[in-house]
């Protein structure tokens, strides 16, 4: 568990989720986004998540005993260093090697990403712009991970692909905040606005469960609709993932152990790369 604990801190897992997000939106659009959209991907959400890694680290340097802080602050300036790289190689990958089409969508992209920095460091204690950053990141990620797929897709987009996208809001709604769940006492003491910090613990409890259902409603709906088609594949993998996350937010005495709810959350995104199997 240490190993990967350093994975997480390194925001490797989050990269390597990212990357299983966007095979699944590429299969499901029968999309071919291009080698240097993967390597722009994995740099960009690296650098993204590592970035807020480090300004969170940096304000929580003297009253956080959270093991993720102290890591990040202890290797601050390497990260930085290989920060200042990777931006670099995507800079010239993004406008030398990616279509011209990418360039508006990353542009709008990156005031989101903006955004979110703004409400993660700079307007927190605003009443107004007090919003949970899962919402955010949700948001950001699923665009993040879906832009190429979606700007090099093959075909219109049709009914089972709203609900499939659909499916997938929820499954990354139930990830995050079920994250937030677990880690509620943690990130109440840092003062990070968070979703069960927001609602509260059951009222979030409530709402990602009534998430769960909603998403197997969504792929009755499909089948009952279209029946066992290419698409309802897609469908039986997004219940697959909010099986598991139903048993991680009913069964904490388990998955708190070890925080084997944080692996089990993170191999959840990786079932993405099971859409490869779907012809």
């Amino acid at each position: 568990m240490r190993l990967y604990r350093h994975f997480h801190f390194l925001s490797f897992d989050t990269v390597l989720g990212a990357l299983a997000s966007s095979c699944f939106a590429a299969r499901l659009f029968n999309a071919s986004p291009g080698w240097a959209w993967w390597l722009v991907l994995a740099g960009t959400v690296w650098v993204l998540y590592t970035g807020d890694h480090l300004l969170d680290a940096w304000k929580h340097r003297k009253k956080s005993n959270k093991e993720r802080h102290q890591f990040i602050f202890r290797n601050r300036k390497i990260l930085l260093w290989s920060m200042a790289v990777i931006s670099s190689i995507v800079l010239l990958l993004v406008f030398n090697f990616l279509e011209r089409s990418f360039l508006i969508y990353i542009l709008l992209l990156a005031g989101l990403v903006l955004l979110f920095y703004a409400m993660r460091h700079l307007f927190r204690k605003n009443r107004l712009l007090f919003i949970p950053g899962e919402i955010f990141i949700l948001l950001i990620y699923l665009a993040g991970t879906w832009l190429g797929p979606l700007v090099t897709r093959s075909g219109e987009l049709q009914t089972p692909h709203a609900l499939i996208v659909s499916m997938v809001v929820g499954v990354l709604l139930m990830n995050l905040g079920i994250i937030s769940l677990y880690d509620i006492q943690r990130n109440s003491r840092l003062g990070i606005a968070s979703l069960a910090h927001s609602l509260g613990k059951k009222s979030t409890r409530n709402l990602l469960f009534y998430t769960g259902m909603m998403v197997y409603i969504l792929a009755i709906m499909q089948f009952l609709i279209f029946g066992v088609d290419r698409t309802m594949q897609f469908a039986f993998i997004l219940s697959g993932m909010t099986t598991i996350l139903l048993l991680v937010l009913f069964l904490p005495a388990f998955f708190n152990r070890n925080e084997t709810y944080r692996l089990t959350a993170d191999a959840v995104l990786y079932m993405g790369f099971l859409s490869w199997m779907i012809q």
